[in-house]
């Protein structure tokens, strides 16, 4: 534990143990890192993770012989930035809820951050089902979930849940009912989270060790293996999601809306999207189904008109990364984690692989950790009118549909525990 008296009285944010030279590094990653993450806790710790990862993707690059300047590389929070409580990914540095650009001049370090394929799927029901009968169909079938479903739906903030459909100003119910399945089946995760255990003798694939910690980048041979593999584990991904659905629905008449990946790769540049949607169709926000979520569909963003008033357009366009933010399409799928509690300060401590260890200090208590996972009591998921109050400040999205919770098919509720 750090001594009481390590902490000023005001709050504060500190790396310890960066090595010596490493420093510029972690000043050009920030200088790199954006975000419009809801609320003032997690949202400002994210950045400062993602920092540590970042810099260490920047200094392989530049090893390698990459322009950062030139390549236009940039992180960038949705409204659900936050935590990940993914130990590796939080060791490496790497935080979740945004866009991570990290390509340069055709090789990218995109793998380093951990796609995985996750995404969640919208069915609506298509025939007149009175709700009292509904409920109980939904409730047997939690009978008829087999062993891989069961091990996804309730871990963390992967769900299956029935919702009405509300219209957003009258909140009238429109009479349709949509289930939204929200889990991956992480079919393939491993290949994507460790490539080399299977490209490491690939041409193109470059293994550079940093002051903090190894970066994997690719190009070439290993770059399209590695792409090929995540649309693989997507296309698996979604299938498994339908497969939910199907056991769910069983007999009753459906079809599928949409599916969605908010943790895999985008654009032409393979940019990570992690916890965050570009997709041009209907997709949910806020997803705890305690809440209920928000059907929404993407605006053009972010405008001109935002980024002349945001504190952060300056250095957008000092580093001429306009276009990009003209063309991101963000909208947040509403996951991700936040304190409880406003905390006072935290130390994040740096060794050789990495993210050593954690020190924070809230309501008068201390605690040193390795990962989120371990003070999850600490840890709330409720968020939802906090990431749509900066969903409309930015202009992100324009809202369809309210979906009020019906049932949760499995289980009861939604434990903030599982893997993000």
């Amino acid at each position: 534990m750090i001594e009481e008296n390590v902490f000023p009285n005001s709050i504060t944010i500190k790396h310890v143990g960066v090595t010596e030279g490493f420093e510029k590094w972690m000043k050009l990653a920030k200088e790199r890192i954006f975000s419009i993450a809801a609320g003032n806790r997690i949202g400002d710790i994210a950045p400062k993770i993602m920092e540590v990862g970042y810099a260490k993707v920047l200094y392989a690059a530049t090893r390698l012989g990459a322009d950062i300047d030139t390549a236009k590389t940039f992180v960038m929070f949705a409204p659900d930035g936050t935590c990940s409580l993914n130990l590796e990914r939080t060791r490496r540095g790497f935080s979740y809820g945004g866009i991570f650009r990290m390509s340069f001049d055709g090789m990218i370090a995109t793998n380093n951050s951990m796609p995985n394929g996750c995404g969640f799927s919208v069915y609506e029901l298509m025939e007149q089902v009175d709700d009292d009968k509904l409920v109980s169909h939904l409730k047997d079938a939690q009978c008829r979930l087999g062993e891989e479903e069961l091990k996804q739906l309730g871990k963390g903030n992967h769900f299956a849940a029935m919702y009405k459909v509300k219209d957003p100003v009258s909140w009238e119910d429109t009479g349709r009912r949509f289930l939204v399945v929200h889990c991956s089946g992480h079919v393939g995760g491993d290949r994507l989270y460790y490539p080399d255990t299977w490209l490491a003798d690939t041409d193109g694939y470059h293994k550079v060790d940093t002051p903090h910690g190894d970066i994997v980048l690719l190009e070439g041979d290993a770059k399209n293996l590695y792409v090929e593999q995540f649309r693989k584990t997507e296309g698996i991904n979604s299938k498994n999601r339908d497969k939910t659905a199907q056991d769910i629905f069983d007999g009753l008449e459906f079809r599928l809306k949409d599916s969605i990946t908010h943790q895999g790769l985008s654009g032409n540049d393979f940019e990570h999207i992690i916890g965050t949607q570009r997709y041009n169709g209907m997709m949910p926000i806020a997803l705890n189904p305690e809440e209920g979520l928000v059907a929404v569909k993407t605006n053009p963003n972010l405008k001109s008109a935002f980024l002349d008033g945001w504190k952060s357009g300056e250095r957008v366009y000092r580093l001429g990364l306009e276009r990009h933010f003209l063309n991101l399409n963000l909208t947040p799928h509403g996951g991700g984690y936040e304190l409880k509690h406003p905390f006072e300060a935290m130390q994040i401590q740096l060794g050789k692989e990495g993210i050593k260890r954690f020190t924070l200090k809230m309501n008068g208590e201390q605690r040193s950790f390795t990962y989120f996972r371990e003070v999850r009591d600490w840890l709330t998921y409720r968020r939802k009118m906090q990431i749509m109050k900066e969903v409309f400040v930015a202009d992100l999205a324009t809202v369809y549909y309210d979906l009020e919770p019906l049932m949760q098919v499995y289980p009861v509720q939604s434990i903030p525990g599982g893997e993000a």
